[in-house]
Order: C-alpha cells, then structure tokens, then sequence
C-alpha cells in the first residue's frame, strides 16, 4: 500500500513537471522585456489577407502590460488590438487602430519586425 501511494505521488510529480515544461516551450523570450505566447499565434485568411494574431506580456519596470498584436501580412499593418496595463493595483485597457509599416514610427516598425519573426516560427 505504501510503495503504491509512493509511486502514484511520484506519477503526479512527473505528470506536473511535463505539463509545466510543455506551457514554458510555448513561451518565446523575445528579449528581456518582452514575452510571447507562442500558442495563441494564429495565422488566419480574412478577406483573402493572412493575417497574423498573438499575444505577449511586456513589462517595464513596475508596468505590465498583455497585448494583442494583429498583423496583416499583406495589407503590411500592426495594430495593438488591446493593451491591458497594470501599475500596482491601478488596471487600464486601451485599443488602437491599424498602423501602416511603411510610413509608421521606429516602435510600429519594431513591432511588426516582431510579428514577422513570429510568423516565421509558426510557419516552420
């Protein structure tokens, strides 16, 4: 009785570890700053456009902020769908609208450098 309770324990323990080494694999450090959730990645076609959509947790001192990026690989847009910022117990959401690559700023360009890399990881 007591060997089977020890080997049920340690069937969990093992069962916990993978589960929690599988959900670490679907997170990309893209840099010190910024984590992405490979798994909500999601390449779709809309209105005969692939688009790109995915979320990442950004922090910057005591700023966190979940985002969600949509990237329209042929219309060459970024948008940051949905902002959710927490600094200490104060919440805030914001949306923006479609930023176009070419004629945006060094961050819209980042980000979309960004959403390219991980339009390459889900292709491949």
């Amino acid at each position: 009785m007591k060997t089977k309770k020890i080997l049920l324990s340690l069937g969990l323990a093992l069962a916990m570890a993978v589960s929690v080494c599988a959900a670490k694999d679907n997170i990309w450090q893209y840099n010190q700053n910024i984590a992405i959730n490979m798994s909500s990645a999601k390449v779709t076609t809309e209105n005969g456009m692939t688009v790109l959509t995915f979320e990442t947790t950004e922090t910057f001192g005591e700023s966190t902020d979940q985002c969600t990026y949509v990237y329209n690989v042929d219309d060459q847009t970024i948008q940051l769908k949905e902002l959710v910022s927490k600094v200490g117990k104060k919440k805030f959401k914001q949306n923006f609208y479609p930023q176009s690559i070419a004629n945006g700023n060094d961050v819209i360009k980042g980000r979309a450098h960004m959403a390219e890399l991980v339009l390459q990881r889900v292709r491949h």
